[in-house]
């Protein structure tokens, strides 16, 4: 690797502004803001579990294989379980049973070679049979019988089992070849419950009961166990996906049932992103960057088939880093959301407690805000739709008190000047815009109105609601046939997400918190909503189905305005307690690096 001296020499060279060839951990002085700056790589988002749809049999302490878009799950309990059901990355389907129905049984491989052992049936069971894409065959037994043990495999020729529950409880582990089963060296700590990921010649194994219920963690090399870093909270009935040197351990019981998730690194365990539904005797597959959680137990006796996908795993995503003050901090700023990093308009807003709703009208240029031409109507919380070259402002509240007067003014800005013209069907606040100058759409608002409205450049017109009726929420959209709807309050705090397909608002993945007066700015299929009330730095990464939890705001604060891209974007003023509202600008950057301030 090159040296620093190397790579820029050992001079601090003056920028002013940002150094648009800086590499990698070069440091510069930003003369125009008087900060010393360097390049900074991109922080990793931790993973985030979301919904898809349900076994048809709600089971527990059942056995899967396959990864998170071809998966088979098989077994389980209430008694003991035959039907075995395939997942195709959306859907579940029954296909053909196992020919001994059992529970706390083991398995791996992929949906289309599987191996199944051990069990509950009763009595404790010493079955294995092997999976061929279509059929169950019954193969040759473990050596020793039962169930609630652990296990890895690669497909049906290669195997790892250990540990279970017999009497006393199992520490034995046995090899499979393809044929036979073979004893190898047993586990340090005998237990039952315990969980593992990889293969038969590199596992892991962690977790389960002894009792009482364990944090102990074991490798295999492929000839002996050795005692490695604990997990962080003692669990047994958990799941388990990944490799012996990326693994991920959720659920179980800790007790009770838990939805803590783990993440094993080759040599710690790190809590990340908990599972949506806390439960035990779930199973999972697939690795660390994908995985799926299946079925589980979410109190004693009652058996679900949830399922939940993990994504996103220590992938590469973005950050932000701070960028130059408005000129004025308020909130609830109208905002041209398809502007850019370097080009954005923000207009209106409330400066704070005691103050006139405000008329001033910013641009950004990448380095600073300049104050242009004021709006025609101040205005707080209204919609905004365009670019910093052609743009909507629309409705808004006209005074900051609870109650105050609203207005359905709309108005267009041409770079220069704002003009008046032809208003919503009906004054309101609080609510979104998205798309054009001449193809906007402006929803939700004040009341937890579903309401809709299109705008073709001349006039506004009603069209479909939105299912759920809102306030405060957040949105992005192209043009006035394409759009998102984002948080709010219904009037609690949702995180219920909807996309327009320019006839109709469907109910897609909800973000991952509920949270309203956030800020969020894309299109429809890829957008970055951050902030919100209660005053939170999160931020949430939307891919058309999806939304992934990613680096956090540096700033807290609500009613935030925003522009740009996933890639590229810009958030800036925003409210918080006690008064004044912030000015801060925050720049978001997914490329391979972005800029940091030294002081940071």
């Amino acid at each position: 690797m090159a040296s620093y001296k190397q790579s820029v020499g050992t001079t601090v060279v003056n920028f002013a502004g940002n150094n648009p060839a800086a590499v990698e951990g070069q440091l510069w002085y930003d003369s125009t803001n008087k900060d010393f700056k360097y390049q900074y790589p991109n922080v990793s988002t931790a993973g985030v579990w979301s919904s898809a749809n349900p076994m048809n049999t709600g089971r527990q302490a059942l056995a899967s294989s396959g990864i998170y878009t071809s998966a088979l799950a098989f077994g389980g309990s209430p008694s003991e379980k035959t039907e075995t059901e395939l997942y195709n990355g959306s859907n579940w389907t029954e296909v053909n049973d196992l020919n001994t129905g059992r529970w706390g049984l083991a398995g791996g491989g992929t949906s289309t070679s599987t191996l199944a052992f051990g069990g509950g049936t009763p009595p404790v069971s010493a079955t294995t049979e092997l999976w061929n894409g279509t059929n169950w065959t019954e193969v040759n037994d473990l050596n020793t019988a039962r169930y609630r043990l652990g296990g890895v495999a690669t497909d049906n020729t290669s195997a790892l089992a250990f540990g279970g529950q017999k009497t006393p409880n199992a520490n034995e582990t046995e090899s499979w070849n393809g044929t036979n089963w073979t004893e190898v060296n047993n586990l340090n700590t005998a237990r039952f419950g315990i969980k593992g990921a990889g293969t038969a010649t590199a596992a892991l194994g962690f977790g389960g009961e002894v009792p009482p219920i364990q944090v102990a963690t074991e490798l295999w090399d492929g000839t002996n166990w050795t005692e490695v870093n604990n997990l962080n909270t003692a669990r047994t009935k958990m799941m388990g996906a990944g490799t012996s040197t990326s693994a991920l351990g959720a659920g179980g019981e800790a007790p009770p049932g838990s939805a803590l998730t783990e993440q094993w690194d080759g040599t710690n365990w790190t809590e990340v992103a908990d599972l949506s539904t806390a439960r035990q005797g779930l199973d999972g597959t697939g690795t660390v960057s994908n995985a799926l959680a299946i079925a589980g137990e979410i109190v004693p006796g009652t058996k679900v088939g949830t399922t939940e996908e993990w994504t996103g795993a220590g992938a590469p995503i973005g950050a932000w880093s701070t960028g130059a003050d408005l000129n004025e901090g308020r909130l609830g700023i109208s905002s041209a959301i398809n502007g850019t990093q370097d080009a954005a308009l923000g207009a209106g807003g409330n400066p704070g407690a005691g103050t006139e709703i405000n008329d001033a009208t910013e641009l950004y240029n990448g380095t600073s805000w300049t104050e242009v031409n004021n709006l025609n109507t101040a205005r707080e919380s209204g919609g905004g739709a365009g670019t910093q070259t052609a743009a909507l402002a629309f409705g808004g509240s006209r005074q900051s008190q609870p109650g105050g007067p609203t207005t359905a003014d709309t108005e267009s800005w041409n770079g220069t000047n704002w003009t008046e013209l032809n208003n919503l069907p009906a004054a309101n606040a609080k609510m979104q815009g998205a798309g054009t100058s001449t193809a906007a759409l402006s929803y939700s608002g004040g009341g937890n109105t579903n309401n809709t409205d299109s705008w073709n450049g001349t006039n506004w017109t009603e069209v479909n609601a939105l299912n759920t009726g809102r306030s405060n929420s957040s949105g992005c959209g192209e043009t006035n046939t394409n759009a998102l709807c984002v948080g709010g309050e219904t009037p609690s705090v949702t995180a219920v997400t909807e996309s327009w397909n320019g006839t109709n608002w469907t109910e897609v993945n909800d973000l991952n918190t509920a949270r309203d007066r956030l800020s969020t700015f894309g299109t429809y299929t890829s957008a970055l909503s951050a902030g919100g009330s209660p005053g939170n730095t999160i931020t949430e990464l939307w891919n058309g189905t999806n939304w992934t939890e990613v680096a956090d705001r540096t700033t807290t604060g609500h009613f935030s305005a925003g522009a740009g891209t996933t890639t590229a974007g810009i958030n800036f003023g925003g409210g918080k307690s006690p008064v004044p509202n912030i000015a801060t600008t925050e720049e978001w950057n997914q490329p391979s690096n972005t800029v940091k301030v030294l002081t940071d």
